[in-house]
């Protein structure tokens, strides 16, 4: 099956829709889709590859829903020195399944800012002449979406205070300082020590907020909604909330 054959087939299936949206465009720079029995006899060699070629930004993965074989990807993963890391922003590889109604000879190919990748030449082409070789058709889908590199986030330059919707006061990060604010529901404390803010103390009940990891890096948050208290760090990157 050429490239152009494999895309059609894709299309051409049922599932066409749901699978064309994993990876959604958002969120994945560049998708592998891999018709297989047993994906994790050839993923690895394809992903060796990839890496070679500039595709993949580091080795944390994880899987996007259930795979059927889970197990045994996970297990050749770990093997080649990738990480599991769960759904975190620093994945470089989510991995993903779908049962295709239409079974299809063994290939793979990669799909990249819209465009249809051939990925069989050299190493990648005997490979595929061997998975066609050992293995029937297939009707498992195995898409492998790698994320693209996430700018390393700035240090912040300031914390904004917010109470009760209202902004109350800029503190600037490189000053040592302890303030207290009191809201409608009660009071919070914050200390802002070596670029970072935290809450020292709260009268809400669960203290969320109060065990959140202190916040530096630029677009970082740390909320207490009971007392209707929002910090945010200031800086020219925006990136992750922490809330609490």
């Amino acid at each position: 099956m050429d490239r152009r054959d494999f895309l059609r087939f894709l299309l051409a299936s049922p599932l066409a829709s749901s699978l064309l949206s994993i990876p959604r465009l958002e969120e994945a720079g560049s998708a592998l889709y891999l018709i297989a029995d047993n994906p994790q006899d050839s993923l690895p060699s394809i992903l060796a590859e990839l890496e070679k070629r500039g595709i993949i930004h580091g080795r944390p993965f994880a899987f996007r829903g259930p795979h059927p074989l889970a197990k045994e990807l996970r297990a050749c993963l770990l093997r080649d020195g990738w990480e599991e890391a769960g759904r975190t922003a620093s994945l470089s590889l989510t991995l993903a399944f779908q049962p295709l109604l239409q079974s299809a000879a063994p290939s793979f190919t990669l799909v990249k800012n819209g465009h249809i990748r051939d990925l069989r030449t050299r190493e990648l082409g005997t490979l595929w002449q061997e998975m066609n070789r050992r293995n029937s058709a297939s009707s498992c889908l195995t898409i492998a979406s790698f994320m693209r590199p996430t700018p390393f986030p700035a240090p912040g330059r300031s914390a904004t205070v917010f109470v009760d919707g209202h902004k109350h006061e800029t503190l600037s990060l490189k000053k040592n300082q302890v303030r207290r604010y009191r809201t409608l529901n009660g009071e919070i404390r914050i200390r802002i020590e070596d670029g970072k803010a935290e809450v020292l103390a709260s009268s809400c009940r669960h203290k969320i907020c109060q065990s959140s990891a202190p916040a530096f890096r630029a677009g970082e948050r740390i909320v207490c909604a009971p007392n209707h208290f929002l910090l945010t760090i200031d800086g020219p990157r925006f990136i992750d909330t922490v809330t609490g």
